[in-house]
């Protein structure tokens, strides 16, 4: 049998790439801050002790780098409890082809920056 990790590399359609930046997000009527995880062209994972439901609709905003700021609408995919907080898993919900490309152009910079500390 699979762990749950390797069944969610499996259903990836994009790459991801660390993302250890502050998310913002609202859901239901609440605001809270979460930890970036991962993003990738087609979603982002982030940490928090928030409870959040299945398939939950909310918007999530983040700086890509310092000047580049988006407030997107996202639905929760996965999650699983990391300990006191949970591990969270979105997919973006009609993103533009600008920032679908700014995300490419980002995962692609942090891979080339990544390599080239080694």
């Amino acid at each position: 049998m699979r762990s749950s990790d390797q069944v969610h590399r499996i259903k990836r359609k994009f790459p991801r790439k660390a993302f250890r930046k502050k998310v913002g997000l609202m859901s239901g009527g609440q605001s809270a801050s979460a930890q970036g995880l991962e993003i990738g062209e087609g979603g982002l994972s982030f940490s928090s002790d928030m409870i959040l439901n299945q398939n939950c609709k909310m918007i999530l905003s983040f700086f890509l780098s310092e000047d580049e700021f988006f407030s997107v609408r996202v639905t929760l995919l996965n999650s699983y409890r990391a300990g006191q907080e949970f591990h969270y898993g979105v997919s973006f919900d009609d993103v533009s082809i600008a920032l679908k490309r700014q995300i490419r152009t980002y995962v692609a910079r942090t891979s080339v920056d990544s390599r080239n500390l080694n």
